[in-house]
């Protein structure tokens, strides 16, 4: 298994996925496309962890998101706990690797037998069906098409918006949208707000693309001269 590379021109990272699985490797795939490089971890042909990082990281840490598996677009987490363990968390993780992973320059690929990832700890390490991996995936590039037609550009930095428009006399905020306000502040991006509140990359596109449709957000050199409004805070119901 160790001789399994080759360049993503002539594969497409799902395809590989797939035949590791099918396969029932053990061990690490690399990939570099571009600036980007990621690993995917798979056991039996399962894939137990990703990332594009250079080091693991932790689920641990990773279950400390800002974002839980069943929030919705606003961040809301009608549940409040984490499942034991946190198995969507983990694919969430798994499938925006793949994603990030999967378009772009040209790359190449090299599977690497016997290597498993570090990041479960003394926990007991979680494994995916590749379909599941891929199926996630594809759901969240989904969200992200969704999404795009709103920010196209992940790099693009916003605002809070200092005048609404014209005719509008004040805007209720509710308490989730808060803290998405607050790491914009005087500027930043997606990948900036992501950073800020500990968020996964496509959560926080979700919650700024919702505030840059309800107008509270401009882009950094777009922003108009209108009348001024009262902004409320309105708190979540216990």
């Amino acid at each position: 298994m160790d001789a399994l590379q080759g360049d993503l021109d002539s594969f497409s990272l799902a395809d590989v996925v797939r035949l590791l699985a099918t396969a029932g490797g053990t061990g690490v795939l690399r990939i570099e496309r571009g600036a980007m490089t990621g690993r995917v971890f798979f056991v039996d042909g399962c894939l137990t962890y990703a990332t594009t990082r250079d080091g693991d990281g932790s689920v641990a840490a990773l279950a400390r998101l800002g974002t839980g598996p069943e929030r919705d677009r606003r961040g809301r987490n009608p549940g409040g706990r984490w499942p034991d363990p946190a198995r969507p968390i983990i694919l969430q993780q798994i499938s925006e690797v793949l994603i990030r992973l999967a378009h772009g320059s040209s790359g190449r690929f090299w599977f690497v037998e016997g290597v498993v990832t570090r990041a479960y700890g003394a926990e007991e390490v979680q494994r995916f069906e590749a379909e599941e991996a891929l199926d996630a995936a594809s759901a969240r590039r989904a969200e992200w098409a969704k999404i795009v037609q709103i920010v196209p550009d992940t790099s693009i930095r916003f605002v809070v918006r200092p005048r609404l428009a014209a005719g509008v006399s004040e805007v209720v905020v509710d308490a989730d949208a808060w803290p998405i306000l607050a790491a914009i502040g005087g500027g930043a991006s997606i990948q900036e707000v992501a950073e800020r509140l500990n968020l996964f990359e496509l959560s926080a596109a979700g919650l700024v693309a919702d505030l840059y449709g309800r107008g509270l957000i401009v882009r950094e050199h777009g922003t108009d001269s209108v009348p001024s409004v009262l902004v409320h805070v309105e708190s979540e119901p216990a």
